[in-house]
């Protein structure tokens, strides 16, 4: 029988899931990311059926509070994000200087032919 947080986890696996799908469905999420998303929502959704393997883990790895692994699990994955997300965004950044340079060049070259035309 079902306990209630397993039916809320399972639940909430579940809405994550359908979220992801109809996100990327309406081009809101890449599709690669769209699928560490759901990869994310199947754990959660297994969890809950298996309340219990989080027991064996922390016995296995010799935690006396074996609750406290989800909390460092998603601290963990939190703080991969937001190291991925940095990355990302210092790329874009460069990219957009590049590209910023680049048109300035362009606008520079087109000024020059306009001159060199009107004279």
């Amino acid at each position: 029988m079902l306990t209630n947080p397993q039916i809320i986890s399972s639940i909430i696996g579940l809405a994550i899931g359908i979220m992801i799908v109809w996100l990327v469905r309406r081009d809101h999420l890449v599709s690669k990311d769209g699928a560490r998303w759901l990869l994310l929502a199947v754990l959660i959704v297994l969890y809950s059926f298996f309340p219990k393997l989080n027991d064996a883990i922390g016995l296995a790895l010799g935690i006396s509070y074996p609750p406290i692994i989800p909390v460092l699990l998603g601290f963990g994955v939190v703080l991969i994000k937001m190291l991925l997300s940095d990355i990302e965004r210092a790329r874009m950044r460069v990219d957009i200087e590049r590209l910023v340079q680049r048109m300035a060049l362009l606008e520079r070259e087109l000024e020059d032919e306009r001159n060199k035309n009107n004279d």
